[in-house]
């Protein structure tokens, strides 16, 4: 249900990262249960309220051929795995001039922020949350204008994603822009650990209850 009734973005699509090895959960986090969706429908059903068309970049397409999403796999191969790799694979299979990138282990993405982060992707190539020196990259807008940058970082051996920042123009969205539409920060809540799913399951329990009674917390 489109709750704040969303004019879709022609300009922007959606990216969900989803080619991380799990070393630690031992599992797809993008398969993990909320309530009988997995977390990366979760994501979907949100993000199509917003988004024409978005983008799963996974090496395990088969987990998610169900989805209504572009599949695509890294285009370079031959480097270290990072999500850079990921980032490069999303801007380079779509025509759209910027994407807004995520990681399948996110489960509250706020699209009031995400609206509010979109006013300034037209103007830089890049608009990235930033609380303090802290960076949230993976819950960002990138331009295709980035395509080759990151590909000259990995020539020079670069793979964290703020690398680049310094060689592109970047907008920064600062803590008191974040808490205007998303006072718990909860958009940055991802899943690392089985600790962090507890807790997240927490967090979503919560947020049904609050729907259900007409948004008051029972």
């Amino acid at each position: 249900m489109n709750e704040y009734n969303w004019v879709k973005n022609e300009h922007h699509g959606a990216v969900i990262l989803a080619g991380g090895d799990s070393k630690r959960l031992g599992q797809p986090k993008a398969l993990l249960d909320f309530q009988g969706r997995t977390l990366i429908e979760l994501m979907v059903t949100c993000l199509v309220e917003y988004f024409d068309q978005i983008t799963v970049v996974t090496d395990k397409p088969d987990l998610y051929h169900h989805l209504p999403v572009k599949l695509t796999s890294d285009i370079i191969v031959n480097e270290k795995k990072s999500p850079l790799r990921g980032i490069h694979a999303g801007l380079s299979v779509s025509e759209l001039p910027h994407q807004f990138f995520t990681a399948c282990d996110m489960p509250f993405l706020n699209l009031e922020l995400i609206d509010y982060m979109s006013g300034f992707a037209l103007k830089y190539d890049a608009v990235v949350p930033c609380i303090g020196e802290y960076f949230q990259p993976l819950h960002a807008f990138y331009s295709r204008t980035c395509i080759d940058v990151i590909e000259n970082q990995f020539m020079k051996g670069h793979f964290k994603v703020a690398d680049f920042y310094e060689h592109i123009r970047v907008k920064y969205i600062g803590l008191d822009e974040i808490l205007r539409f998303d006072p718990a920060q909860e958009s940055f809540i991802n899943i690392n650990r089985w600790s962090d799913y507890e807790y997240a399951l927490k967090v979503f329990a919560e947020k049904q209850r609050t729907c259900l009674n007409g948004g008051e917390e029972i």
